[in-house]
């Protein structure tokens, strides 16, 4: 019992509903004293498909990142012609017998209000779902202490959350 109390202990995460409680929101997100800065577009996006795979994403040094979404359309939507394996830490592959038609992205979501974020928490896989966001020009946050999050695939695109429709 030891052991799984440390366990858990060990691999404890806040929240995602707590982790937006706690952010200040605005042209800087700021969260448990980090300052965090992205490039993002001036216009919202509309982005709309079907939630293949959602997953709760938690990094320590940039934890206002709370899920990963993967939007698909087309065959990509379908399990029977295309499957998705989470690899962890943001990271996907897909394969499927013959090439798919549709398309699939994968989304690294921040909420950019608490409404956005619990609107992500009650969000399920099979659902139809229209999002709007600012995506982040460059894939990439930096925090005032010296971190960051690089995306390196232009099939992956961090976005901060407005709404979800």
């Amino acid at each position: 019992m030891v052991i799984v109390g440390s366990f858990q202990y060990i691999k404890w995460e806040p929240s995602t509903s707590d982790i937006a409680k706690e952010m200040r929101f605005g042209e800087q997100l700021s969260y448990n004293g980090q300052t965090f800065y992205s490039d993002w577009a001036d216009d919202l996006k509309s982005i709309s498909g079907h939630v293949r795979r959602i997953d709760r994403h938690y990094d320590k040094n940039i934890p206002i990142i709370t899920y990963d979404l993967v939007i698909t359309s087309g065959d990509f939507s379908d399990p029977d012609l295309v499957t998705i394996k989470h690899k962890g830490d943001g990271n996907y592959r897909w394969s499927s017998e013959k090439q798919p038609s549709g398309s699939i992205v994968f989304y690294h979501a921040i909420p950019n209000n608490i409404q956005s974020q619990s609107k992500l928490d009650s969000l399920n896989e099979g659902d139809s779902v229209t999002i709007l966001a600012k995506v982040s020009k460059n894939s990439e946050i930096k925090a005032s202490n010296g971190t960051f999050f690089k995306l390196l695939h232009t099939n992956h695109k961090i976005i901060l959350v407005e709404a979800l429709l």
